[in-house]
């Protein structure tokens, strides 16, 4: 009873304080107190520098965490220096602890069954490898790979090719899989390319004889005195005179000189013998339709005459028609066939399968033949006229070959023999025997000229040449 009378009494308190609160005028007031939460998460970032593992390969995990924690994150790699693997992370930072934690505990040294051509998917029995072809496209050796060996794909076996990469990945047997790196080192090798060396061998043989008087010359020389001569020989002091004029030097030593001008008489005789190569490369790829060219077009020298009887040394030329050349050569379609296999053995001998892997320098160590067709061209000179003009004869040879590699064979062969004699002076006295050379000049020309155009074919060879030696820095002092 008596504490429902305290609680009695403190109610009319109440309401008595509330009532001259409300009689005074004072207008009621009620606070409201809000907090504002818009989900907006304060993102923060940090560079993880692994030791271990590929930044690539925990990107995706670490995008599946902090994406589902919040869409505006991102993880990024960066490959720095000496191959340093970093992974940037950009998440809420109350994500970020978490991040750290899977970080540390992904980063570490373990070993990863599969990763190596050894190494097996635990209970699987399936290796994963790749292969980067050194010398041909990934796609061409993966359609070969699939077509002849691997076929559909034994046990689910996946074969890709990367483009861009130019590399080649599968998920096979781990038996199957050192077969397949035999095998595409075997014909992971370069196209054979044939180097031919062509040479062109000019012989020239030519004698040159010159004998008699030049009529012309002696006529307008020495001849104008004729008549002068004979009318000063009635005299015995003009023949006295003459007789010792004629003579001149030591009587004893046989030693005599005319004075006069002896230009006129022409005795010369010379032989000679010249010898000319010519050499030249051309490297070709082994096709079944393409076409290769060389040719030669040497500058030779001519003498011509102008309307003056005026000499002069000129560059020939044979005033070809276009697309003519002295010497013009086309090779087509040039297949080269390396022996380099071995013969076909009896039981068991035939059943052994053996691939030996490509090394530079490789090709040039056997032998073989290669097959192409050729048209060759040339163009002579076959005589020259009195002024110089020169008659050319053309020739079209085309023929198919199957050559040895390493040996030079004669691919073609020219001959021109020429003998020209030519006699300058008075009509019918120069065609009297032993007479005529007083009375004219016999020119007499031997010329045998043989051209022969070998080719040797060879191998290219691929081995790397020797490296360019470093350079050295001096101090100069001043």
């Amino acid at each position: 009873m008596k504490k429902r009378a305290i609680f009695c009494r403190t109610l009319l308190l109440a309401a008595a304080l509330n009532c001259s609160w409300m009689l005074c005028g004072a207008d009621p007031v009620q606070r409201v107190h809000l907090i504002q939460d818009d989900a907006q998460d304060y993102m923060v970032s940090r560079i993880y520098r692994l030791k271990y593992v590929q930044a690539n390969d925990l990107v995706p995990f670490v995008m599946g965490m902090i994406m589902r924690y919040n869409i505006n994150s991102s993880a990024n790699t960066i490959l720095g220096a000496n191959n340093e693997q970093l992974l940037t992370v950009t998440c809420p930072a109350e994500m970020m602890p978490y991040v750290d934690e899977f970080v540390q505990m992904a980063d570490r040294n373990i070993k990863i069954a599969g990763k190596t051509v050894d190494d097996v998917i635990s209970g699987s029995g399936i290796t994963r490898a790749v292969y980067q072809p050194r010398y041909r496209s990934g796609e061409g050796l993966l359609n070969v790979l699939v077509n002849s060996v691997i076929g559909t794909g034994p046990a689910g076996a996946v074969y890709a090719y990367d483009q861009n990469s130019n590399q080649i990945y599968w998920k096979d047997n781990s038996s199957n899989t050192p077969f397949v790196f035999e095998f595409l080192s075997y014909i992971d090798r370069p196209a054979p390319q044939i180097v031919f060396e062509l040479k062109l061998y000019e012989l020239r043989e030519s004698s040159l004889r010159d004998l008699g008087l030049e009529y012309l010359a002696w006529k307008n020389g020495p001849g104008l005195n004729i008549f002068q001569t004979a009318f000063d020989a009635f005299s015995l002091n003009s023949g006295g005179t003459a007789a010792l004029q004629a003579i001149s030097g030591p009587v004893g030593g046989f030693f005599f000189a005319p004075q006069f001008d002896a230009s006129f008489i022409r005795m010369l005789e010379q032989k000679g013998k010249a010898e000319i190569t010519n050499t030249a490369t051309l490297s070709v790829s082994n096709s079944d339709t393409d076409s290769y060219r060389i040719f030669f077009n040497p500058q030779l020298q001519n003498i011509v005459k102008n309307n003056n009887d005026q000499t002069s040394v000129v560059a020939g030329n044979l005033n070809l028609p276009e697309g003519f050349h002295q010497l013009y050569l086309r090779i087509d379609q040039p297949i080269v066939n390396i022996h380099y296999g071995k013969g076909q053995s009896g039981y068991p001998d035939s059943e052994v399968f053996e691939l030996a892997p490509y090394k530079d320098g490789l090709y040039s160590q056997y032998p073989g033949t290669v097959f192409f067709a050729y048209s060759l061209q040339s163009a002579t000179v076959m005589e020259r006229s009195v002024s110089g003009e020169e008659l050319v004869n053309s020739s079209v040879m085309e023929s198919s070959v199957l050559l040895d590699l390493n040996q030079e064979f004669v691919l073609g062969q020219w001959n021109t023999v020429q003998e020209i004699e030519q006699t300058i002076g008075v009509p019918f006295l120069a065609e009297i025997p032993i007479l005529k050379y007083f009375f004219s000049t016999t020119t007499t020309q031997k010329e045998n000229c043989k051209l022969y155009l070998t080719i040797t074919p060879r191998l290219l060879n691929t081995a790397h040449a020797s490296p360019v030696p470093a350079g050295e820095l001096f101090a100069i002092e001043k």
